[in-house]
């Protein structure tokens, strides 16, 4: 900070929220840390089944190797996440078309290395691109370069082969598809539930933190939970006009975004006292909707609102709220909707000189064509291991994240290839195979959210014994000392050409979009002293606020490069945060700001220069910022983000 640097003189009420220090990105050691997650039970069986049933049904049929190919359709299943149904649906089957037009090309190009070294680069730059631009959760393109490179190394002798082994793997996957699905029977709504129940028990925890350092990273968290159960919300494709239980959902999830615009608004006049309680009440609410069901009551929490010693705006919206969960009528409220665009709009976003997810779409395809072009040059048998290890490797999000998984996979896979062999040497047959892809499949997925080494100890075994149950006779006689030889080779390519093609990428970008997104907020508070169109208004707002979240997940991504300028970057923290409280702030109002020209000419100067002093890395170069007399909160966040940025980098 500059000490001969005085903040300009305006009139406004004070910003009491301390800045918690910057995230740092965790050491080696994390590596092998243990997380404190909760053991995906349903998940894991659902998973192993989905695996083990395909080989399952192949033995029955007297025809083990088809069902073994059958189970790489049964890696679709491993795309499921806590999406609606409608949504799940559409997502696992066109996963489904994706794994298994991948392995019809392994098939088909099995013995030309040049196409299959340049398919492994397309797959994986294709699933990265598609995944990163619509923020897919899930294992991105691992399983499409696993299905590819499996079927390289299945003999096919002719065409109808080939489309035989395909025909196998899409049934697979659709028997994973309705293993996915069967939940659906049970409690048709349960995801978009879980979704709102999940927001507001961020939202109680952001209410929690008021007046705590903790607070703007509380504040982050509370959006991307709103805008996840918003897109919830809208994928279930629900029609709230004939089910009162989705027009219940969706009121909840409506007043949830009401709460969250009051407390931003209202922040700097809550007690600690007020906040706690505010806060359990809010958990009370998050704990009874995850058990929502059609025509169930809640329990009844009217009186202990009624006590509380809180602003009477507050207490009618915790009031609403109870309402709606006592099946009460209630009249919509218009609030920002926290949507993400639709599928094509978010992929043409992303595609452009400048994205972050094309660049990293194309290092993950150009790191897969060298792992490929290294594998196919070398006398390894079957060394497509080189390209999956590489590819598992790649999924970091960060430099540190790959470095970290390039160990995690070296270390659980070398152990893992101990247990593969003991479980080769047993030589099982018959339905002993299925029960043993049934207990490592669901052992992965059960184990691996606490620790991704811990997962690839039990994914090696499984992945050899489905790839390999085929070859008996080479199986222990060569696998061990070529599997080793695999992922050593394989994680040292996805490290190195990381660290070389990707080390500053984040880092190169973080002033420029911290600039751009300042510039958005001067724009978009001038639209609203003059714009008239209120869908143009909810357009501009959807798109600052995913430029908000994308630069607190651009700077995590800073922090986990191993260069010396994101070292530096790190003193832009205070920037990042000032610039997101002051973009929460203006997409929480309404109201028109009825500027006069001088206010918007003096505005737009102000921003100018703030957005050129972040992507200059230096101090702006002002004297005074413009007084908003009637609007003294956004006043206020503008001046803290002048004093955030006297840092030169």
């Amino acid at each position: 900070m500059s000490d001969d640097k005085k903040s300009p003189a305006y009139n406004h009420t004070e910003i009491h929220h301390k800045i918690e220090a910057s995230p740092k990105a965790p050491g080696i050691k994390a590596a092998f840390r243990f997380n404190h997650a909760s053991s995906p039970w349903v998940r894991g069986i659902s998973s192993g089944l989905s695996s083990s049933l395909p080989i399952l049904i192949g033995i029955l049929f007297n025809h083990l190797q088809y069902g073994l190919i059958a189970s790489i359709g049964g890696f679709t299943y491993l795309y499921t996440k806590d999406e609606p149904y409608a949504q799940r649906g559409v997502k696992l089957f066109l996963a489904l078309l994706g794994i298994t037009l991948c392995f019809t090309l392994g098939s088909l190009f099995a013995d030309v290395s040049w196409m299959k070294t340049i398919l492994f680069g397309v797959i994986g730059a294709v699933s990265v691109y598609v995944f990163g631009a619509l923020k897919i959760p899930g294992p991105s393109a691992m399983f499409f370069v696993l299905s590819f490179a499996v079927s390289t190394s299945i003999p096919a002798p002719n065409l109808q082969a080939v489309f035989l082994h395909a025909g196998l793997v899409f049934l697979g996957g659709t028997l994973s598809w309705c293993i996915s699905m069967s939940g659906w029977l049970i409690n048709p709504r349960g995801p978009e539930t879980a979704a709102v129940a999940k927001a507001y028990r961020q939202l109680a925890s952001f209410v929690g933190s008021l007046g705590t350092e903790s607070f703007h990273a509380e504040q982050h968290k509370t959006v991307v939970e709103l805008r996840a159960a918003e897109t919830a919300m809208k994928q279930a494709k629900i029609n709230r006009k004939k089910s009162s239980f989705a027009h219940r959902l969706f009121l909840l999830n409506q007043k949830a975004e009401g709460l969250f615009i009051f407390v931003m608004a209202a922040a700097n006049d809550f007690n600690p006292a007020v906040s706690k309680k505010a806060q359990a009440v809010i958990e009370t609410f998050a704990s009874e909707m995850a058990t929502l069901k059609k025509h169930k009551k809640i329990r009844d929490v009217r009186e202990e609102i009624e006590e509380l010693s809180i602003k009477e705006e507050l207490r009618t919206l915790l009031l609403d709220v109870n309402d709606v969960l006592q099946m009460k009528e209630l009249k919509e409220t218009q609030y920002i909707q926290f949507s993400q665009g639709s599928v094509k709009t978010r992929l043409k976003a992303a595609f452009h000189k400048r994205s972050y997810v094309l660049k990293n779409a194309l290092r993950y395809g150009i790191i897969m064509i060298i792992a490929a072009a290294v594998a196919y040059t070398t006398n390894i048998p079957r060394s497509y291991w080189i390209q999956l290890t590489c590819a598992g490797v790649m999924l970091g999000a960060t430099v540190r994240a790959t470095v970290q998984r390039g160990i995690q996979r070296s270390v659980g896979t070398i152990l893992g290839i101990l247990i593969g062999t003991g479980i080769l040497m047993l030589e099982p047959t018959g339905i002993v195979i299925a029960l043993i892809v049934f207990v490592l499949q669901s052992t992965i997925e059960i184990v691996i959210v606490k620790n991704y080494a811990l997962g690839t100890l039990f994914i090696t075994p499984n992945a050899l014994l489905i790839a390999e149950s085929g070859h008996p006779d080479k199986a222990i006689s060569y696998f061990t000392s070529a599997r080793v030889i695999d992922i050593v080779i394989g994680s040292v390519i996805g490290v190195v050409g990381t660290v070389l093609i990707f080390k500053r990428a984040s880092s190169l970008r973080l002033p420029y979009l911290l600039g751009d997104v300042i510039r958005k907020e001067g724009q978009f508070l001038e639209m609203l002293s003059t714009e008239q169109d209120e869908e143009r208004i909810k357009r501009e707002r959807n798109k600052l606020q995913g430029e908000l979240v994308n630069l607190r997940a651009l700077y995590d991504n800073v922090i986990g490069e191993y260069s010396k300028t994101a070292v530096k970057l790190e003193g832009l923290w205070p920037a990042v945060v000032a610039t997101q409280q002051l973009g929460y702030m203006l997409l929480a109002s309404f109201e028109g700001y009825e500027l006069s020209e001088t206010e918007k000419r003096e505005l737009q100067e102000t921003f100018a220069q703030l957005a050129a002093a972040a992507e200059q890395k230096r101090a702006p170069k002002l004297s005074s910022v413009p007084t908003l007399k009637h609007y003294p909160i956004i006043q206020g966040e503008i001046v803290a983000l002048y004093e955030s940025l006297q840092v030169e980098i």
